[in-house]
């Protein structure tokens, strides 16, 4: 193990600041390895999902970390995109109220930590840069001026409320599947003055499990229409395997004992965090406790400040360690969830260890409360696979998201009119 962990380290530094990759993609992404725990959430709802009511500004915040000593210039700008996020046949005057773009300028440098920092944050839509049209809108981050020269794309979702969404999740009809999978049911109900000719071809629903795109389901047209309510309740096409309740550790403090952590100490004054081994969960009961939906609570318990997250807490390495008795072939394993920025994070990926029969992973993150996961990843069909080592239960509590587009024939571009949000464990 030791060996090992010492291989890993000596990799690290040059792991954090590896080369660009500059190629735009329209999804969650960070082109450069420096910056770090990027998150977006609604300030006005307080819930981590990234939708804003058009006309709404100031509603989204943005934060990010770089990791370096020396503050640099960042502005962003809106690309509008279809449901299925390719960029629309839309100029950017049509879609964009104001100068289209906005300079960042909150920066914070880090106070009393090891490793060095800047914190920056923004809030979205800002005055000069709000969206017109309602719909699915890239947020890129990029430098000096310079469009070309991103740093991060996030995805964002504008809403016009056209119809409202009455959602259910329930235990899957299929009888095969009703101890592992969650079926989700609903109805759009369209208000009387909006006209939609053709809602077959022109309607698409998303059903999102816990805000992941991964594993989202896309593209569904309605199944029958009675007046203005247009029915989704399938028998397959709305299934999701509801997966396992996430582990977690808790990382606020490093002078205290804390959740999930084993073992502190110092290498070439960076500080080093090892967490209990964590065994597989495919074949075992499913057991309830409160998570965070895979996500991550930002907080330093060893600062007496109000703000405790921002610019004073600390980052470490943190070592995962995953008892697997053979290694996949042909297949990766990844730590996964809201600090992998819910994908396949190549800092992520864990490594087999044959002496130790474990999976193992060194990966920098700042002073917080964690949820995360295990998944398998097939570089053959691009699957992801979180069952293997976490098991899924149709009794697990998740959070799911319906999001309603159509199809503006005039414009020729989709506009978002109705979104849904229900937890498995409310009972209407």
């Amino acid at each position: 193990m030791r060996n090992f962990v010492a291989g890993l380290l000596l990799m690290l530094p040059a792991c954090l600041w590896a080369t660009k990759d500059s190629s735009l993609r329209y999804a969650n992404a960070i082109y450069e390895k420096d910056f770090r725990t990027v998150k977006m959430e609604n300030t006005a709802s307080g819930f981590p999902f990234p939708v804003v009511q058009l006309g709404e500004t100031a509603t989204l915040k943005l934060e990010l970390d770089q990791l370096t000593d020396e503050r640099d210039y960042y502005q962003y700008t809106l690309i509008h995109c279809d449901a299925m996020w390719n960029p629309s046949n839309l100029q950017k005057n049509q879609y964009l109220n104001g100068q289209g773009f906005e300079n960042i300028e909150s920066v914070n440098f880090s106070n009393g930590t090891l490793m060095k920092f800047v914190h920056y944050d923004v809030s979205v839509p800002s005055a000069n840069t709000s969206p017109r049209l309602s719909g699915n809108y890239l947020l890129l981050v990029y430098r000096n001026y310079d469009e070309t020269d991103i740093v991060l794309s996030r995805r964002l979702m504008v809403l016009d409320m056209k119809g409202r969404v009455d959602l259910t999740v329930i235990q899957s009809s299929q009888v095969e599947l009703r101890p592992t999978h969650q079926q989700v049911n609903f109805n759009f109900v369209l208000t009387d003055n909006y006209f939609m000719p053709k809602p077959y071809q022109d309607l698409k629903a998303v059903i999102m499990r816990n805000g992941e795109w991964v594993t989202a389901n896309t593209g569904l047209a309605p199944q029958f229409i009675s007046g203005n309510s247009y029915n989704y309740q399938y028998q397959t096409g709305n299934q999701f395997e509801g997966l396992n309740e996430f582990r977690f550790f808790d990382i606020r403090s490093f002078r205290q004992s804390t959740a999930g952590v084993k073992q502190r100490f110092n290498v070439a004054n960076q500080k080093h965090i090892v967490l209990i081994t964590d065994q597989t969960r495919r074949f075992d009961r499913y057991f309830n406790w409160a998570d965070y939906n895979g996500r991550y609570f930002l907080f330093s318990r060893d600062i007496p400040l109000p703000s405790g997250a921002s610019a004073e807490g600390d980052y470490c390495f943190v070592h995962f360690t995953l008892k697997s008795d053979e290694e996949l072939k042909n297949k990766k394993v990844y730590v996964y969830g809201e600090l992998s920025d819910w994908r396949m994070h190549p800092d992520c990926e864990m490594f087999y260890n044959a002496d130790n029969k474990t999976y193992e992973a060194v990966i920098p993150l700042k002073q917080a409360y964690y949820n995360y996961s295990y998944a398998v990843y097939d570089p053959a069909d691009g699957s992801v696979d979180t069952r293997h080592f976490e098991g899924s239960h149709s009794e697990t509590e998740n959070n799911y998201m319906v999001l309603m587009y159509h199809r503006n024939q005039t414009m020729n571009y989709d506009e978002l009119i109705g979104y849904g949000l229900e937890n498995t464990r409310t009972k209407r």
